[in-house]
């Protein structure tokens, strides 16, 4: 469905600028640019949807060097490195991640 949003929503940016170009009323082409919005909103919800949940294990390395630093007592950092291997982790999952190593 996402490949039919996002379709629409070009169709309707194209129509929003020929109806410009070619003089449409402005309810006219407010309307497709509207509708273009909508559809691109649609297309990146579905897709969003869609999308496969990001599988957050650790590997040995990564598990040595979170325990490095937790020996070395940088917990705050162990979690911020979590967080950068693994995009979109907020803090209390990360910390998850740290406290099982």
């Amino acid at each position: 469905m996402r490949y039919l949003a996002f379709t629409l929503a070009g169709v309707f940016s194209l129509a929003a600028i020929a109806g410009q170009w070619l003089g449409w009323s402005r309810p006219v082409t407010i309307g497709a640019l509207i509708l273009a919005g909508a559809f691109l909103a649609w297309g990146f919800w579905d897709a969003a949807q869609k999308a496969p949940a990001e599988e957050r294990e650790l590997d040995e390395e990564q598990r040595a060097t979170i325990r490095r630093m937790k020996s070395e007592g940088n917990t705050q950092l162990a979690i911020q490195q979590v967080q950068l291997w693994f995009r979109n982790t907020s803090q209390e999952e990360a910390a998850a991640i740290v406290r099982g190593v």
